[in-house]
């Protein structure tokens, strides 16, 4: 297994190149995370076939900043409009790598990551299979009192992507999360899973809880991550 630097759609990419690649992984990182972080999370999926593919989201890592912060009076909107344009992104890497490489996709995004997870899958993108971890396809609360002026983002609350389940084509789907996340509550999560399930033949759409874990991506969810994207190789 090799790592590389390479360019995609006019973006800088970090890879993870196996001896004999099975099939490419988009892996998508969280709200001020990195290309670096996401796939520092995720070891052994190049040892098992995986070409691992990781861009930084608009606003992280090398393509300067900084992130969202908490203390901006329009922190929530700012989030969900770096979302939007990171799933824009993704969906063209994801073209240019499936051309370049002749490999069949699979996805894998974590926190806001794996909310651009459920962006792609209900605007009709198609890999084999997808991991969202500690994420949900629901976006987060308003503060009260608190509109939204971006039409884009304002979409995102009248018409969340979970509840386009029918656009997800039933790709096989694994939300892996914590009973203790804080940021992204499991409550959320559930949510998504209820909504998509009506949309989703059996055995395709499955949920992994991890007691005690809060908001972050454990070894138990990598390697059964890891696992359930092997089924569907």
């Amino acid at each position: 297994m090799r790592t590389e630097r390479l360019e995609l759609a006019g973006l800088p990419l970090l890879a993870r190149v196996p001896k004999e690649p099975k099939a490419l992984l988009l892996a998508l990182h969280g709200l001020q995370g990195s290309k670096e972080h996401i796939l520092s999370l995720l070891p052994g999926y190049a040892e098992a076939g995986f070409l691992l593919l990781a861009l930084d989201a608009p606003r992280h890592g090398e393509r300067g900043g900084p992130p969202p912060s908490s203390k901006s009076p329009r922190y929530v909107e700012e989030v969900y409009q770096v979302a939007l344009r990171f799933a824009e992104e993704a969906q063209e890497v994801a073209r240019k790598a499936q051309a370049r490489f002749g490999l069949p996709l699979f996805l894998a995004g974590g926190s806001l990551g794996a909310f651009v997870v459920h962006l792609l899958l209900s605007r009709g993108l198609r890999p084999q299979a997808a991991l969202a971890f500690i994420g949900s396809g629901f976006p987060m609360k308003l503060p009260q009192g608190q509109e939204v002026e971006d039409p884009g983002v304002r979409a995102l609350y009248e018409e969340p992507p979970a509840l386009k389940g029918e656009a997800y084509g039933g790709v096989p789907l694994l939300h892996l999360h914590g009973t203790k996340d804080l940021i992204v509550p499991l409550t959320r999560m559930e949510k998504t899973v209820e909504a998509l399930r009506p949309h989703y033949p059996e055995g395709r759409l499955a949920r992994l809880v991890e007691e005690g874990a809060g908001h972050v991506i454990t070894p138990l969810m990598a390697r059964m991550g890891l696992a359930f994207l092997q089924a569907w190789l």
